[in-house]
């Protein structure tokens, strides 16, 4: 018997600011009638061709920390300059709208526990340059939202990967006291000619409530290619 969907309740759409983005949520229930298969988490969705934009991509998360796997699906909006996040838990839908590389489509969703309380955090590519990727990180809020997590001064969390010669970026996590901690890199190239030497900083922060607290800032000078001061391993956020 093929799945039938009841939506129950279709709440209006509304507009709210938060963390600096203006964003569009809404929230709807649905009640499907017949379970969901366990091949419905063996995602992200396919592409056909390697020319087509992606139009959708879907992981699994334990959103809420019960130990059972939510959906979380990604779409593009208008002109794809806009991604559609949202939230699927026992059934109840809620999004978001954030930016969006509108040249290369909505990304794979990378799934990770940044902070190791159990509940998963989804990292969203927001945009993709020609060495640097930018993200942000989204948690599900006490109401069902996603919600963006920010710096202790109310700004966005932005993590970046990659750099190329000129810098080093990344973010990786580590074993604390509290669970995890989230390790940001950021180091610039400044040797000269063909040398490549880096100044920067490792930050390491404890998140908490959607909140990342800087609590360690290490100090980067004339570090060659190849310290491994310079390396991250974001699986270590998985």
């Amino acid at each position: 018997m093929p799945n039938a969907t009841r939506e129950v309740t279709n709440a209006p759409d509304h507009d709210s600011t938060r963390e600096g983005h203006t964003m569009r949520r809404t929230t709807k229930t649905v009640v499907t009638m017949t379970a969901l298969t366990a091949g419905l988490f063996a995602l992200p969705v396919g592409i056909a061709s390697a020319q087509e934009i992606p139009q959708v991509q879907q992981a699994a998360a334990d959103l809420d920390g019960d130990g059972t796997a939510d959906l979380v699906t990604l779409t593009p909006l208008g002109d794809g300059s806009v991604q559609s996040l949202r939230f699927t838990v026992n059934g109840v839908e809620n999004s978001v709208e954030m930016p969006a590389d509108a040249y290369r489509g909505v990304l794979p969703l990378r799934v990770t526990d940044i902070n190791g309380d159990g509940s998963q955090e989804v990292v969203v590519t927001e945009s993709m340059g020609a060495n640097t990727a930018t993200f942000s990180v989204w948690d599900r809020a006490a109401d069902g939202a996603p919600r963006g997590l920010t710096t202790e001064d109310g700004q966005p969390l932005k993590l970046n990967e990659g750099g190329g010669a000129a810098s080093r970026v990344g973010y990786e996590c580590a074993a604390s006291a509290t669970g995890r901690d989230l390790i940001t890199l950021a180091a610039s190239n400044v040797g000269t000619g063909t040398d490549l030497v880096y100044d920067g900083s490792r930050v390491r922060y404890q998140v908490q409530d959607g909140v990342a607290t800087p609590v360690d800032d290490y100090t980067i000078t004339g570090a060659l290619a190849g310290d491994p001061v310079l390396d991250v391993d974001t699986a270590a956020c998985a």
